[in-house]
């Protein structure tokens, strides 16, 4: 089961939708508010799934490979071409079999980027794409260096989506 629901931003608006009714249901008096502002979101949330739709769909079906097992709603919603992970858990390093398995896949597959993360060593992501064409990219599902406020998760998923498509149309 992959708990990142999250890299989906139609999952956000439901989320958004479920917070909404919960604090009426508490604070009847200002239902109105929360009902307007969770309408302002669910829009901003809409034009930024139109926006990565459109960063993401001239790459989307170039095959590659990511450190950990945990952008598949991500990958879903905009159709991407994952093949892979270098680890199932990002709490247990790979073995020597399972870098081995990922090597060949990469080459077999062609994949075009591997990504490596940057609370991980980026070196096992240079290994496992020796020997190949792929680049090597960063994901950072966490947004470690993204300022606080109210534009963050905004700015998580686009980065997610920019460092997508620059890696693997060859630009990053």
């Amino acid at each position: 089961m992959d708990m990142h629901f999250w890299l989906d931003p139609l999952n956000a608006k439901a989320v958004v939708h479920e917070i909404e009714e919960a604090l009426s249901e508490i604070d009847a008096e200002n239902a109105g508010l929360y009902a307007e502002n969770a309408q302002k979101l669910e829009q901003e949330l809409g034009k930024l799934d139109a926006e990565l739709k459109g960063i993401l769909a001239p790459v989307a079906d170039k095959p590659y490979v990511v450190f950990h097992d945990g952008y598949q709603y991500f990958e879903k919603r905009y159709g991407l071409n994952a093949i892979g992970s270098v680890s199932v858990s990002p709490e247990a390093s790979p073995g020597a079999q399972r870098v081995a398995e990922m090597q060949a896949k990469v080459q077999k597959l062609g994949a075009v980027c591997v990504f490596s993360e940057p609370q991980f060593e980026p070196r096992l992501v240079a290994v496992i794409a020796e020997g190949s064409n792929a680049r090597s990219g960063v994901l950072d599902p966490l947004g470690a260096d993204l300022a606080d406020g109210p534009d963050q998760y905004f700015d998580l998923l686009r980065n997610l989506a920019e460092s997508l498509a620059n890696c693997l149309s060859g630009e990053g």
